[in-house]
């Protein structure tokens, strides 16, 4: 389809990241299957983008939080047509976002303290001594720094320097191609430290020509589907089947949260762009909720 290719060209060249990238492509194809023809996206009008999501919430079931997304991918391809010169009326510029009550929340993004505990239990069991150091650093990395796992997978080995007792991390490409710089603290870093060592003693051909942080027992470079792959193993193991790379990222911005980390640090450590982002975390979570009702 020539819109939606289109479409997600624009999405990449403003740089947008990879995954939002795939998410509104995939919505935006979508649509236009439910329009019947791409042509027909540039002659919808209101009544058309709400018959779809009365489609969305009615027939396919989607929650409020999911409908939301589209409405966002939708909004942002129509901004891509009208720019283009090939529209005369934005069909989205009064559709609203669905209000969703505050105490609302899907399953929660972040584990608790109890989980996170329980899940790297799990992880130390790994038999492979070579990759349970490695895994157990790039879950470390995740948890305590609050990477993304694309973040986690570029890392080369010259981002990674001593900064006296603690690491200093630098995340070259991160989300909108940002450059930043993290640290992983002294009382986290040991598995980190000690991969390190691993990773400059070995002696296969494939890691020696790489410049990459964390490779594979056969590849110059661990990638993104790898990772979900052994976090899911330990997760599974643990009897925790909805655990996955982003998840960890989370529970580091809500553990600052849990132990009164003011929002504005939280805010700069997360590398969030606006406020309303790291609000979430502040927020109270259903569980807390649950919490404070059976102190009643």
């Amino acid at each position: 389809m020539d819109l939606v290719n289109s479409f997600s060209n624009y999405l990449t060249e403003e740089a947008k990241d990879k995954k939002t990238v795939s998410v509104y492509k995939h919505i935006a194809f979508e649509f236009c299957e439910w329009l019947g023809s791409e042509d027909k996206v540039l002659s919808a009008k209101p009544i058309t983008i709400k018959d779809y999501i009365t489609h969305l919430r009615h027939e396919k079931m989607l929650s409020a939080v999911t409908v939301n997304k589209y409405i966002a991918a939708l909004k942002s391809l129509y901004i891509y047509v009208e720019d283009s010169g090939r529209l005369k009326l934005n069909p989205m510029i009064r559709i609203k976002r669905i209000a969703v009550s505050e105490n609302f929340s899907e399953d929660n993004k972040w584990l608790s303290y109890k989980e996170q505990d329980r899940f790297l239990a799990f992880a130390e069991l790994e038999p492979n001594e070579w990759l349970r150091i490695r895994n157990a650093a790039i879950i470390d990395l995740m948890l305590y720094t609050g990477l993304r796992v694309q973040e986690v997978s570029d890392l080369i080995m010259e981002d990674i320097s001593p900064e006296g007792k603690n690491i200093r991390i630098i995340i070259r490409d991160g989300k909108k191609a940002k450059y930043a710089v993290v640290k992983l603290v002294h009382k986290h870093a040991n598995n980190l430290k000690k991969w390190m060592k691993l990773r400059k003693q070995s002696s296969k051909q494939i890691h020696i020509d790489s410049v990459y942080l964390f490779v594979s027992e056969r590849s110059d470079k661990l990638n993104v589907r790898s990772i979900h792959k052994f976090i899911q193993k330990y997760g599974m193991l643990a009897g925790m089947e909805s655990v996955s790379p982003h998840r960890f990222r989370h529970s580091f911005c809500k553990n600052l949260a849990r132990q009164g980390t003011p929002i504005e640090i939280i805010r700069r450590l997360a590398r969030h762009e606006k406020i309303e982002t790291t609000a979430i975390y502040i927020d109270p979570s259903g569980e807390e909720l649950i919490v404070a009702l059976n102190k009643m």
